[in-house]
């Protein structure tokens, strides 16, 4: 393996550990109605630590067509990225039981949208641009969902709204640039090396999890006026 990528790749390992040992922490001092927020969270780094794990030790990659990729990667997305959907659906919306037709199908959309994705990255002809559209498809229904449920929270709770709406941003700023990247790079036309392309992945997955995490689990305000009315709604 190339000493850059596996440095990276050991690098990424490292920090999301460090972030998941930051969320066990915040998680100990959190109230109590509110630790489903920091238990779904610190699963997100734990994933991501074992697949950076699982690529900086060889395990967590196959070679197709004389090129390297890297199907941990497509593993911890379909567990990981899920989880942070369901944080902003259980901020967003006062009760979650009520509106399950539409979390079903955003979490559905999410996961159809990476499985795709992942059959995109293992072709080699072709047709890998059909199932990336595909994919594509499918992320376009999660960024329309994702809008929704935040105009949702602006009008329910100004701080629950100004919380969400920087989860919410701050998702579909880092998660445009997933395809992009997958385009540029190895998997599809090649214009970087792969380097490049771990780098910038790493980038991604460090702001998308461990970020994502910290921005939502320090607003603990928010998340005790966003526990308190789902109570409400479940009592209601």
């Amino acid at each position: 393996m190339d000493p850059v990528v596996q440095t990276v790749l050991w690098i990424g390992t490292a920090v999301m550990t460090l972030g998941l040992l930051v969320f066990v922490y915040m998680t100990s001092t959190a109230a109590e109605e509110n630790k489903h927020f920091y238990y779904a969270t610190s699963l997100v780094p734990l994933i991501a630590a074992t697949a950076y794990f699982a690529m900086a030790t060889g395990h967590g990659q196959v070679m197709i067509a004389g090129r390297t990729f890297f199907f941990a990667r497509y593993a911890d997305w379909v567990f990981t990225t899920p989880l942070l959907l369901l944080d902003i659906a259980l901020l967003a919306l006062p009760s979650v039981r009520g509106r399950l037709g539409l979390v079903g199908v955003l979490i559905g959309a999410d996961v159809y949208m990476i499985v795709t994705g992942l059959v995109a990255g293992l072709l080699t002809g072709p047709d890998k641009y059909v199932w990336f559209a595909t994919s594509t498809v499918a992320f376009i229904v999660v960024l329309y969902i994702l809008v929704q449920m935040l105009g949702e929270a602006r009008s329910r709770n100004p701080e629950i709204g100004k919380l969400v709406s920087t989860l919410s941003t701050l998702t579909i700023a880092l998660w445009i640039c997933y395809p992009i990247v997958w385009l540029i790079g190895t998997e599809g036309f090649g214009l970087i090396p792969l380097a490049a392309e771990v780098v910038l992945y790493a980038i991604l997955d460090v702001s998308a999890k461990v970020g994502f995490g910290f921005v939502l689990l320090s607003n603990r305000n928010a998340l005790q006026q966003a526990s308190a009315e789902a109570r409400t709604a479940v009592g209601d």
